[in-house]
């Protein structure tokens, strides 16, 4: 199997959603084959759908004011992390750990990084929804069948560095499972899923970068998935009572 990651760079700043799909339809025509992989940054569709918002006005309640200080983080950023976690789970230095929209995840995913001065993006589990409505606009404008990522970035435990999860998927099955096969000696695997949506998510990252790359999405040709329109995100997920890092994990998020 061949794989190839393809850039598709946009040098403008988009005004909204619609202008978006126009756009990056354009941008698909000629190259788009069935069974590709469009994989989105989270970043551009929260501008061109309105979910930032400005920081000045916002008023930190006494929970902001106490993690802004223990933290190092404007307090009215903070205020937006705890509106937005579920569960406040602790940070380092410029970063609080929570659980927010499903996953662990830094400052409730919300980011000022590339969105504007003084401002921040609003947590990326607010575009759940929006995979689908790309993967139908690009099915009725191009008359192909696809599968949709939409990305965000995530630090995952004694790790150094980001790297891109899945925050939304649409078209295609994102777990591949091996349960039941054998291995190469003929022994039964039990447990292993292969969670293709994130293994893809991290290799569109290494085009799409993290800074002034402007490069918010890709195209991945030569993938063998299997096309479906009926799983979303929610397949990816688990619960906390489930996760092997269980025992880990405060009473108030195991509960959850």
């Amino acid at each position: 199997m061949e794989v190839r990651i393809l850039p598709i760079r946009f040098d403008a700043e988009i005004k909204d959603f619609k202008e978006f799909k126009r756009i990056l339809v354009e941008k698909l025509d000629g190259k788009i084959d069935e069974g590709d992989v469009l994989v989105i940054a989270s970043k551009i569709l929260l501008r061109v759908k309105g979910l930032y918002i400005q920081l000045e006005g916002i008023e930190p309640s006494e929970d902001a004011i106490r993690l802004s200080n223990k933290y190092g983080l404007d307090p009215r950023f903070a205020e937006l992390i705890v509106k937005y976690s579920d569960v406040v789970l602790g940070g380092v230095e410029g970063a609080i750990l929570t659980y927010a929209g499903g996953v662990l995840t830094a400052n409730a995913g919300l980011d000022r990084k590339n969105i504007g001065l003084g401002m921040a993006s609003l947590p990326p589990y607010l575009l759940r929804g929006t995979a689908k409505e790309i993967y139908n606009y690009i099915k009725e404008t191009l008359g192909f069948r696809i599968g949709v990522i939409i990305t965000d970035s995530v630090v995952y435990p004694l790790r150094m560095g980001t790297r891109l999860y899945a925050v939304d998927i649409y078209g295609f099955d994102p777990i591949k499972d091996y349960r039941g096969e054998e291995d190469i000696y003929g022994r039964n695997i039990l447990f292993t899923r292969l969670n293709l949506a994130d293994e893809v998510a991290s290799a569109a990252h290494l085009v799409m970068g993290e800074g002034r790359e402007r490069i918010p999405a890709v195209l991945i040709k030569g993938l063998d998935i299997r096309l479906v329109e009926d799983i979303g995100a929610d397949k990816l997920m688990i619960s906390p009572s489930e996760c092997l890092y269980k025992d880990l994990y405060p009473k108030d998020l195991k509960r959850l």
